[in-house]
């Protein structure tokens, strides 16, 4: 077991029902990894603070009750600018709630929402308002590559603080019937982690990492050509209580990160919490260079 741990968590605290619920998850996860809360708000400009600061001293009676050492901080500014520097300030984990509303266009998250999910540099924690603080069961979605095994480091260090139990889901797609034929593709997650692909070695080294942090992981292994509907269909079926999906930087002056439209769609559908890790590309030659290197 190594010793990583999940020191600082920054919970950006609004005056909403979504943001109560996010409270509560992040005095659970505090509670469990030993971690400090900084409960975060952020005025705009000549706004009247009395609703904000209401939220603050409710969201620090309810990490107190989990027994969280908490601090709070409300600065004047715009929200996503501040959050985004806030969050680099050392902090592992940003939580927020963040429900979607239901109008002509379907179900949709607000603008802010998705600024923060891509700017601010931690994991993200997006917890719609209806979610219960308790997770037993941990989805994590995988493309089968290597960019994505740092967001499962800390999705295993954080499994092993709430105890909880992962599922790593890969989707294959279906292939047409003339090349099953020809090259049948490996149905269960036996006969796939036995081969020696590059997918094969991928997974394995992806639940090497749950292993290491004495994380109970198995893998899911889907053959579908609807993704989001695969992901959620397995949700059910698990009774999983977090879902986990990545995210690529955008290096550059915007600091921002690329979220797929598998993400987003996740994001928008999901009634429970969605943890967004921060992937690490190496940079387009060394990726070539890896896989070639793997095979």
């Amino acid at each position: 077991m190594s010793d990583k741990t999940i020191g600082r968590v920054l919970l950006l605290v609004a005056d909403s029902e979504a943001a109560k619920t996010a409270t509560r998850f992040a005095g659970l996860f505090a509670a469990r990894c030993g971690a400090a809360v900084t409960a975060f708000s952020v005025a705009r400009a000549g706004e009247v603070r009395t609703d904000l600061e209401r939220a603050l001293a409710e969201a620090t009676t309810t990490l107190g009750k989990s027994s969280v050492a908490v601090e709070t901080a409300i600065v004047e500014g715009e929200l996503i600018a501040e959050a985004a520097k806030k969050a680099r300030d050392g902090y592992d984990l940003t939580v927020f709630g963040a429900s979607a509303r239901t109008g002509r266009e379907g179900r949709r998250l607000s603008l802010a929402v998705w600024q923060l999910a891509k700017t601010v540099d931690t994991p993200v924690l997006l917890i719609p308002r209806e979610a219960k603080p308790s997770v037993e069961r941990i989805l994590v979605c995988t493309g089968g590559e290597r960019y994505i095994e740092k967001g499962v480091r800390f999705v295993a260090t954080l499994a092993r603080c709430l105890a909880a139990q992962v599922s790593l889901l890969h989707i294959l797609p279906v292939a047409p019937e003339m090349y099953r034929a020809w090259a049948p593709v490996p149905r269960t997650p036996d006969r796939l982690l036995a081969g020696e692909s590059r997918l094969a070695r991928v997974l394995r080294d992806q639940l090497a990492i749950f292993q290491k942090e004495e994380v109970a992981a198995t893998l899911v292994l889907e053959e579908s050509d609807s993704i989001e509907r695969t992901i959620f269909d397995v949700c059910r079926r698990i009774d999983a209580q977090l879902l986990v999906v990545g995210s690529s930087p955008i290096r550059g002056r915007l600091r921002t990160s690329m979220l797929g439209s598998v993400t987003r769609d996740v994001i928008v559908r999901a009634n429970v919490p969605v943890l967004i890790v921060r992937s690490s590309p190496a940079g387009l030659l060394k990726d070539l260079w890896k896989i070639l290197r793997e095979g």
